[in-house]
């Protein structure tokens, strides 16, 4: 039986720099999904899983991460005065960046580029409180522009604001799954019957492998309307769901699972200034992911 080749990309905010510079190192003629039959994320792992599902050279986007993620991090100014004002962050910055990554393809423009190539890219109706998972595995959502379900997947409470597909809001899907190894392996066994022990998994995480408190306090120094400085809830739910991604992986069965996640490191998701320090701290694993992804791929 072939073998089914599934990349996941998590999720992390600014972390997404690590996951990206990897694939960017990759030597020219390797960067191509030709080889993998479907490829899935959410928030900036969908993003990114989005470019490169249309053909952009892995390099390129790698490029456009570094240069443009403080662009999608700028806050807004309501946010600066007060900051119990959300979204933290401007929805048409972000937009902007997503124009330029994807541009104006649809969901079923991938096989244009990559004849057999499946994405699958979750985020949460919470409108309705449903789990909604975007793929052009079925004809469902193939004309859905792919820079408006990367919009859908990387809406992150707190920091943009809820997205509107079909009269329902949508937000980030990393709030469900982070990396989306369950939703993806269970959309192949189910839509094409293939079992977990013919599918062989990559999952590139984000630099991170432990949390301390599934939601955290911040204090922000700027005054609130009432003049009295205020500690604001923000999610943090990629680090504990990357775990349990983890194990699930390590326990289903599959022909091979890979969590390619060497960098551990600690800080907040929407803090561009550590991006040279994830850059640098990918650079000294290069040889091993090379070997890792050579490895997944050949068999």
């Amino acid at each position: 039986m072939r073998r089914y080749k599934i990349l996941i990309l998590c999720g992390g905010g600014v972390f997404g720099a690590i996951p990206a510079h990897f694939l960017g190192m990759l030597p020219n003629h390797k960067q191509t999904l030709a080889g993998v039959d479907l490829i899935a994320g959410c928030s900036i792992g969908g993003i990114l899983a989005a470019a490169y599902a249309i053909g952009k050279p892995f390099y390129l986007i790698d490029e456009v991460f570094q240069k443009r993620a403080g662009e999608c991090f700028c806050k807004r100014f309501n946010a600066r005065i007060n900051p119990l004002a959300c979204p933290t962050y401007k929805t048409e910055t972000l937009d902007a960046v997503l124009d330029d990554m994807i541009g104006q393809a649809k969901m079923g423009d991938i096989k244009k580029y990559y004849p057999r190539l499946k994405l699958v890219v979750p985020a949460l109706n919470i409108t309705e409180w449903k789990y909604l998972v975007f793929e052009n595995i079925t004809r469902k959502y193939l004309d859905v522009p792919l820079k408006d379900v990367a919009g859908y997947t990387s809406a992150a409470p707190s920091y943009y604001a809820g997205r509107e597909f079909q009269g329902n809001c949508v937000i980030d899907g990393g709030l469900i799954e982070v990396a989306p190894l369950l939703t993806a392996t269970h959309e192949v066994k189910h839509q094409y019957g293939i079992p977990f022990m013919a599918m062989d998994v990559l999952m590139l995480g984000t630099g991170r492998d432990e949390i301390e408190n599934p939601l955290t306090l911040k204090k922000y120094n700027a005054l609130d309307l009432i003049g009295v400085a205020r500690k604001v809830l923000r999610p943090q739910a990629t680090l504990g769901n990357e775990m349990a991604t983890r194990f699930w992986g390590e326990q289903m069965g599959l022909g091979m699972f890979n969590y390619f996640n060497p960098c551990v490191i600690d800080g907040e998701l929407d803090d561009v200034s550590q991006i040279p320090d994830l850059i640098k701290n990918a650079e000294q694993y290069k040889d091993d992911f090379f070997r890792a992804w050579d490895e997944w791929l050949s068999r």
